[in-house]
């Protein structure tokens, strides 16, 4: 099989390997040069990293995963890569409105056999297929990072997807040795509509002093058998990232439970995104040892203090 990617953020990176792992060739494209630039390698350390993680004995794993992607800097280099591809996968960063744009400029140009597949968390199926004009043919495939580790798969079909391209979709995503489940149309899906929720009450009882990000960690690790608890997944998941699907459930769902707590902000604000960036609830000087952070900075406090705090 052959699949286009458009977004290689550490999503799109996920599918990227995921699909070269699983032997499929893969074209893929960012509108950020540099973000593609470094993808192949990033890849192929991925994919060995998983390979590690499963004792998976593949020799030459490596140059092959790296040998089945191909970058593409011009997007008409790209459309005419696409365009022999079975399936054409979104992975743009939670803007319902950008992801319209670009599908709604790239879609039309490929032939009408090319599936459709977006990797959204929280939009919705039906406005992103409408842009793209080929609804039958559209799907979302929301996976979870990092994606070659993470079996499990929303498989979200919109009200005109037919019945011919969720069958198409979950038996290449069985292919893949992926675990993909059907899921509502709603905000949040089945997984994020349980999951932001609750990681944003977290937030909000460590922003009333009720909680330590490390007491919060290990009760939910060692009680319920989270595998890191919540303030170490968001930084996983990125605090912007949180945010933006926060907001945008919150638009779509009117539901009080999604409005963002004030130090979720203020982390985006201060460029405390999480792994990513080295500091989020945790300090990930070490990746193989982050330890907890002392946030007590931003518990709510007077009316005076948080003005202070905001300057």
């Amino acid at each position: 099989m052959k699949i286009a990617v458009i977004g290689t953020g550490v999503m799109g990176r996920g599918w990227i390997t995921q699909c070269a792992m699983a032997g499929h060739e893969v074209h893929c494209t960012d509108a950020d040069p540099d973000m593609l630039a470094g993808t192949v390698g990033a890849c192929v350390e991925l994919a060995e990293k998983t390979a590690r993680r499963f004792k998976l004995a593949e020799p030459g794993l490596a140059a092959a995963v790296g040998g089945r992607i191909r970058t593409h800097t011009e997007r008409a280099a790209f459309i005419a890569a696409a365009s022999a591809c079975d399936v054409l996968l979104e992975v743009i960063f939670e803007d319902l409105q950008l992801k319209r744009r670009v599908l709604g400029e790239l879609l039309p140009q490929l032939p009408e056999k090319v599936i459709f597949w977006s990797n959204t968390s929280s939009l919705d199926i039906n406005q992103l297929a409408e842009a793209g004009g080929r609804p039958e043919r559209s799907i979302i495939t929301h996976g979870f990072n990092p994606v070659p580790m993470m079996p499990g798969v929303e498989v979200v079909p919109g009200a005109k997807t037919s019945a011919e391209t969720v069958e198409f979709t979950r038996r290449a995503l069985l292919e893949m040795k992926k675990a993909p489940f059907l899921a509502p149309n709603i905000p949040g899906f089945w997984v994020n509509r349980l999951l932001v929720p609750m990681a944003l009450d977290a937030v909000r009882l460590l922003e009333q002093g009720k909680i330590r990000v490390e007491d919060g960690d290990v009760g939910l690790n060692t009680s319920l058998g989270h595998p890191q608890g919540v303030f170490k997944l968001h930084d996983f998941i990125s605090a912007p990232t949180m945010l933006r699907v926060a907001l945008e459930m919150l638009q779509a769902s009117s539901d009080p439970r999604l409005y963002p707590p004030l130090i979720l902000v203020r982390m985006v604000k201060n460029g405390e995104f999480g792994a990513a960036t080295g500091k989020g609830f945790y300090d990930w000087s070490d990746p193989r040892k982050p330890t907890p952070r002392d946030l007590s900075h931003y518990v709510v406090g007077s009316a005076e203090q948080m003005t202070a705090a905001l300057k």
